[in-house]
């Protein structure tokens, strides 16, 4: 079948292993941490403390679970074995999880504070709506929201390597139909066209996938992030058993499991765009 069968944003975060129910990150300093003007020799010492911030992670269990029965070997002609196609399902289902998991980490709320009960949301700044630059209509992606995803980290003084920005298959058709900058070799290196693919453009690599939310009403919502804004707790990683069960009549059972959640570090990093898939 039709699907996406990888993990689109590998190596696109950071990834922390946790042991126990979750994990808290300190984070240290502040855009307003300044250091003091000295006026006196031999002065008694001034200290300030660092400005610290706290993200979590509680990384969650997920599991798909696949029963076989005894006859199923003589009644569908095929008994599943660990390279078969039973268990490759089993890994992409496990892929996209960890790509589904990572968009409503990257998203959603976060929980902060001394003891995880503080929340934190995208700043409203970081979030481009589907009207931005198209005055007051609703638009795909453009080359105005392009540059305002980079003006959004350009002014929050994020590091320029390792950007990244997710989209979907109709904002390729955006990009490569409206925004000349993007098709014409004049101003991309890698034409575009070529392959009907856009890697990097504007600072940015591209990862595609459906996965992206979409409302109803056809509004999608694209990230962009770099890579040390966004991590992964890791409790467990991807683990696949393949066990008979002798009280369920011998069944052969396909069991793939996971445990992870995903934070981001600082809201900074970190923006939406709001792209109309109908227009």
């Amino acid at each position: 079948m039709a699907q996406q069968t990888d993990h689109r944003f590998a190596g696109c975060y950071e990834i922390k292993t946790v042991k126990g129910k979750d994990f808290k990150f300190d984070l240290y300093g502040s855009t307003t941490d300044v250091m003091r003007e000295k006026f006196e020799r031999a002065g008694p010492s001034r200290p300030s403390d660092i400005p610290t911030q706290q993200r979590w992670v509680r990384p969650r269990p997920y599991e798909k679970i696949t029963i076989y029965d005894e006859f199923d070997s003589i009644a569908l002609g095929e008994l599943p074995d660990p390279q078969g196609p039973a268990i490759m399902t089993h890994a992409t289902v496990a892929n996209r999880n960890k790509d589904i998991v990572f968009i409503n980490g990257a998203t959603g709320t976060n929980y902060t504070g001394p003891v995880g009960t503080g929340t934190a949301t995208l700043l409203a700044a970081n979030q481009i709506g589907v009207q931005f630059g198209n005055g007051g209509i609703n638009a795909g992606l453009t080359l105005k929201k392009m540059t305002q995803s980079r003006y959004v980290l350009d002014v929050n003084e994020v590091p320029q390597p390792d950007r990244f920005f997710a989209y979907s298959a109709k904002q390729l058709n955006n990009l490569l139909t409206n925004v000349d900058q993007v098709a014409n070799y004049l101003y991309n290196e890698v034409k575009a066209l070529v392959d009907g693919k856009i890697q990097r453009f504007l600072g940015f690599d591209f990862k595609l996938t459906q996965l992206l939310p979409v409302t109803s009403a056809g509004v999608r919502t694209n990230i962009f992030w770099q890579k040390r804004f966004i991590t992964m707790g890791i409790g467990m990683d991807q683990r696949t058993h393949v066990d008979i069960l002798p009280t369920q009549q011998h069944a052969l059972q396909i069991r793939t499991v996971m445990l992870l959640d995903v934070t981001r570090m600082e809201e900074a990093g970190v923006g939406t765009v709001t792209n109309d898939e109908t227009v």
